[in-house]
């Protein structure tokens, strides 16, 4: 731990909120309770830095007596709070208690602003920018894993995060010092969760490989146990190869953007004249994908496994797709080698929808639908523009009818959850035009079907937060007239922008749907 204790602002004493008003801000201890226990079904399986017995016991203790708890332990429960409210359904009596908004998304959005805002406020009191430890840095990477998966901008407290872990050096292996298992453990599951988030966000910038930066350390991967096999005084428990559990699932992410890394640096680095490294960046994904899908199938039904392997089936087609997406947008240039690729979207796209349609079917899959109606969601979206795409490119036979099922039966899944997220509302709007636009229902692909509900224009629905509706839709963008053929209105959207959501043009797209025409 560090500590300055005097200088000027930020660095000296200010004024900052008092203990007693920073537990005002916790919701009932009813609500408390039950946000502690969303995020641990929820949530943390999919981002598990903590160590569940560990904290379940300092919450027991901080009941008993708030005033004992540190500043960045209370910092860290308020991001437990702000991130479970992501996780909360529309009909959570939670939401209806603590908000007086009238929609889900606006409830939401209220209470983890809420939640994030008072852990910052905690962190402050505490004079964390000099004064850190391990709960310090638990708390950030929390918050910035919810403002991720709410569609914010996280880039600068990304920065500080890093920077903060290396100066607790959890860049260094914790066994060169003299730690208990559980900080040990704790300490490698904090860099790993850090080098995840900070991959993910480096996808979507260029000319920085930070993938190597942080990968050149020496910290070993955190033990792939069960959080009750890691015993505080114990020895460190050896990991078993029974299924993938949530940190198997962090580890096998990773290594998916190690490999993401090369295929979107710089520019998607491979480029449709380069088939040496399209081909090998493909058979790297197909290392992966190869045994989670050789195990999947028999995963449906009891195992536990079933949701890890869903979501990292879906993110390494979701890789094949950016990976070939510039032999798509090229054309048909290098008949052999796009024929292949147009195959491996096609094959890639189609699993995609079928995996984001057995998290609707599955009730193991219940707990991380607020997972599947963000990030899913967008994959699911981007499957199928991939799909529409590939097959509109020199259409030489129809459109199966599975092919056309998945793609309306997508429609449908985004369609049912425009309640509780502004990203289905977007993309179901626009896959529902897609679908119904003159050109595709005209040239045979897709058959005509009447309009939805929820294809009735883009323009009629809100922007995704945090983008705003400009007053000229044009933002220099220039159009093929009317009715022009999709493929080369699609190419119009750069692959980059299939990265994260954060990153798409959305008022581009309200552009793409007028110059299609939908159909009457």
């Amino acid at each position: 731990m560090i500590d300055t204790p005097s200088g000027p602002y930020p660095f000296g004493e200010h004024d900052t909120e008092n203990r007693h008003n920073l537990l005002a801000k916790l919701p009932p201890t009813e609500y408390c309770n039950q946000l502690k226990d969303l995020y641990f079904q929820s949530i943390a399986p999919l981002f598990p830095i903590l160590h569940g017995p560990t904290f379940h016991e300092r919450y027991r203790r901080f009941s008993k007596d708030p005033d004992q708890a540190s500043l960045a332990w209370l910092a860290l429960l308020f991001t437990i709070l702000g991130t479970a409210v992501l996780a909360l359904e529309n009909d959570s009596p939670v939401l209806k208690t603590l908000s007086r908004k009238h929609t889900h998304w606006d409830r939401v959005t209220e209470l983890s602003e809420r939640y994030y805002t008072a852990a910052m406020k905690c962190l402050e009191a505490d004079r964390y920018l000099w004064r850190h430890n391990v709960s310090t840095l638990q708390a950030l990477l929390n918050l910035i894993y919810g403002i991720h998966h709410s569609h914010g901008q996280s880039w600068t407290l990304l920065g500080l995060g890093y920077h903060l872990a290396l100066s607790i050096g959890c860049h260094v292996d914790p066994a060169t010092f003299s730690l208990d298992i559980v900080e040990a453990e704790e300490r490698r599951r904090c860099w790993l969760g850090l080098v995840t988030l900070l991959c993910n966000q480096n996808m979507a910038i260029t000319g920085v490989d930070i993938y190597q930066s942080v990968f050149s350390s020496r910290v070993q991967p955190p033990a792939e146990v069960c959080d009750e096999d890691i015993i505080q005084g114990q020895p460190g428990p050896i990991a078993t190869s029974a299924g993938i559990n949530p940190i198997s699932y962090l580890i096998r992410k990773s290594r998916l953007f190690q490999i993401s890394s090369e295929i979107c640096d710089p520019v998607l680095a491979a480029r449709p004249d380069d088939p040496t490294a399209l081909q090998r960046l493909d058979a790297a994904l197909r290392a992966e994908l190869d045994p989670l899908e050789r195990s999947y199938a028999s995963m449906l039904g009891s195992n536990s496994s079933v949701m890890h392997t869903n979501l990292l089936l879906s993110f390494a087609h979701h890789l094949v797709l950016i990976l070939h997406s510039n032999i798509l947008s090229e054309g048909p240039f290098c008949p052999p080698q796009h024929s292949w690729s147009k195959n491996r979207c096609i094959k890639s796209a189609q699993r995609v929808l079928e995996l984001h349609a057995h998290f609707h079917q599955l009730p193991q899959f219940t707990p991380f639908l607020w997972y599947i109606r963000g990030r899913g969601a967008f994959h699911a979206f981007h499957a199928a523009f991939v799909l529409v795409l590939a097959l509109s490119i020199e259409p030489q036979e129809p459109c199966t009818s599975n092919l056309v099922r998945l793609l309306h039966e997508c429609h449908s899944r985004l369609e049912a959850s425009k309640a509780q997220s502004q990203l289905c509302t977007r993309t179901a709007t626009i896959l529902g035009q897609m679908l119904s636009s003159k050109w595709m229902t005209g040239s045979g692909l897709v058959p005509d079907r009447p309009q939805s509900a929820g294809s009735q224009g883009a323009k009629s629905n809100g922007q995704l937060n945090p983008i705003s509706q400009p007053a000229d839709l044009s933002n220099g963008h220039t159009f093929p007239p009317e009715g022009a053929g999709f493929p080369s209105l699609a190419r119009q959207i750069e692959p980059q922008q299939w990265i994260n959501p954060v990153n798409m043009d959305w008022d581009h797209w309200d552009l793409i749907m007028n110059s299609m025409g939908t159909t009457s």
